[in-house]
């Protein structure tokens, strides 16, 4: 197995399907709840962590935090969009409703860095046909970086509704191009001899360790019959995202099983170079710590070609840590400097320094 991955911390993320707050966890709040690191209070001076489905709950996840004034609130289906590389209004869909806006955008590719990584293949000569077709396309952020990239959707597959409806917005593809459907009911030898890029990002519950890690036991897992869609298109090339705990030790032999399988997925004759690479969002230019796992493939190349394609995306990246010497890259962006231009929303809460113990939220002046 070839695994490309830079250096860095391993952050991920977990997709599983949030419970709604009880009433008490809507009502008050304590500066204990504001300030726990296991509730992802998100700081000006820094990019976001990682923006997380999981934030649709309130009020236990999704703040902004402002320590200096003791205060904190919730932050907007709008400003998380940005968080994650969109515009602002991009979630603001009729008929979606603000906890599903949110988890749509939890489980989004940023753009910038779909971008990144789809010219990367396009620009490499690989993709003799202009032509795109999307799977678990969710809220499109790599169907978005595919038209930024110079190629025509001819068909986007969501099994989710909410992210259906938001695929079928004002965007840069027909929405009779959408289609609401389980990808393992699609006769995909339709689009065979037609497809230049094969792209999506599969389910990541089954491999994130912020969940139960069900792996291969888990009714979600499409990766283990991936292989079997790349036969029914045979694309030119394919590009599927998922969550970094793929790469983890105790997932690494069914990696390399799934790479294994897409590098011949059928017919005599039908090859691929695959690797698989890891990269953050925040060194593309996004104002968030998004480490995600990219397995590249090739028609009728060898692995090292995928590999050297990947090391271009890496040599791509605009944005850095303000830790890391670098004068070709300018410092991540961050969470002040992302909404600076947004008008406060209002909706803060403070907490009281004059009460003994734990201090209790209350509601504060904007």
């Amino acid at each position: 197995m070839t695994l490309w991955e830079p250096d860095g911390a391993n952050e991920l993320t977990k997709r599983g399907t949030p419970r709604k707050q009880s009433k008490s966890a809507r009502g008050t709040w304590s500066r204990s709840v504001a300030l726990d690191p296991r509730h992802r209070p998100q700081s000006v001076d820094r990019p976001s962590s990682t923006v997380r489905r999981e934030w649709a709950r309130a009020p236990q996840e999704a703040h902004l935090l402002d320590e200096r004034n003791a205060r904190y609130r919730r932050l907007t289906v709008s400003e998380i969009a940005i968080l994650q590389g969109f515009d602002a209004g991009w979630f603001e869909v009729a008929g979606v409703s603000d906890w599903d806006k949110t988890s749509a955008c939890g489980d989004a590719v940023p753009p910038a860095l779909g971008r990144a990584v789809l010219q990367g293949v396009v620009s490499n000569g690989q993709v003799g046909q202009p032509t795109s077709v999307e799977i678990c396309a969710g809220a499109g952020g790599l169907a978005s970086a595919a038209v930024a990239s110079g190629l025509e959707h001819i068909g986007l597959y969501e099994s989710w509704l909410p992210a259906a409806r938001l695929l079928r917005a004002d965007r840069n593809w027909s929405p009779e191009l959408v289609h609401h459907e389980d990808v393992r009911e699609v006769a995909w030898s339709q689009f065979r001899g037609k497809v230049g890029l094969l792209s999506g990002g599969p389910p990541c519950q089954p491999w994130s360790v912020g969940g139960v890690q069900r792996r291969v036991s888990d009714q979600r897992d499409l990766l283990g019959q991936i292989h079997e869609l790349v036969t029914g298109v045979q694309p030119d090339a394919f590009v599927f995202e998922n969550v970094p705990g793929l790469t983890s030790q105790a997932s690494l032999p069914y990696l390399s099983q799934v790479l294994g399988s897409l590098r011949a997925p059928g017919p005599t004759g039908l090859r691929y170079g695959v690797v698989a690479g890891t990269f953050d969002a925040a060194d593309y230019g996004v104002p968030q710590r998004r480490r995600r796992v990219f397995i590249v493939g090739l028609r009728s190349q060898p692995n090292a070609m995928a590999y050297n394609l990947l090391d271009r995306v890496h040599a791509a990246r605009t944005h850095r840590s303000p830790h890391v010497p670098d004068s070709n890259r300018v410092p991540w962006v961050t969470v002040g400097e992302a909404l600076a231009k947004r008008p406060d929303p209002g909706g803060w809460r403070t907490w009281a320094h004059d009460y003994g113990g734990d201090e209790v939220g209350r509601s504060a002046a904007n």
